[in-house]
């Protein structure tokens, strides 16, 4: 089985700029990313200041190593790894009841005011999955033309729509976060009430 390189191109893309954004984020803040993986309750207490470090630094190199065009093997591996690790981390808490906690996601930006972050859900997994099997894609040998003006054009678009519905995806899962937490507040008021 080959696929198109423009196809690469867009996933190669894609991981770019969610990985680069990923380690920005969390560079950004680190004493809240610190705070986020301590609420994970998954390493001890003594790991933590190096997790906080090492995370954002494997994120950046792995965006860095898409943006160069190093889609080799261990790139496509690392970056699965990478996202199977935190899906891991997420399904772990989401088991254990602990779904109150930052996904941490740094591209979910769907903050609510009260809230203050998207918290755990298995929407995320499924956005996970999706993004670990795209992965995996780009472990499929590609046919090797050249690419011209109209792909890139293409892979552009295809690119911009990915991120729109990326960021969709997100919006509607802190909409749900959003309207769980009014029905909640209903039915305490209407309890309390009653």
């Amino acid at each position: 089985m080959i696929i198109d390189a423009a196809i690469h191109s867009l996933i190669s893309m894609i991981f770019m700029l969610l990985l680069l954004w990923a380690s920005i984020h969390k560079f950004s803040d680190r004493l809240q990313f610190h705070g986020i993986l301590a609420a994970y309750r998954l390493l001890p207490a003594a790991l933590l200041p190096l997790f906080t470090v090492t995370i954002p630094i494997i994120e950046l190199g792995l965006g860095l190593a898409w943006l160069t065009g190093m889609q080799g093997t261990v790139v496509a591996l690392a970056t699965a790894a990478l996202l199977s690790a935190y899906t891991f981390a997420m399904g772990i808490n989401i088991v254990r009841g602990n779904t109150e906690i930052d996904c941490g996601c740094g591209l979910s930006s769907a903050k609510h005011k009260t809230a203050g972050y998207q918290r755990l859900s298995t929407g995320l997994l499924v956005r996970n999955v999706i993004l670990i099997c795209a992965a995996f894609a780009a472990l499929i040998p590609s046919n090797e033309r050249l690419l011209g003006l109209v792909d890139y054009f293409s892979v552009g678009l295809a690119c911009l729509g990915l991120v729109l519905m990326y960021a969709a995806f997100n919006q509607l899962l802190a909409n749900k976060q959003i309207i769980d937490s009014w029905r909640k507040d209903l039915v305490s008021n209407g309890e309390a009430h009653g």
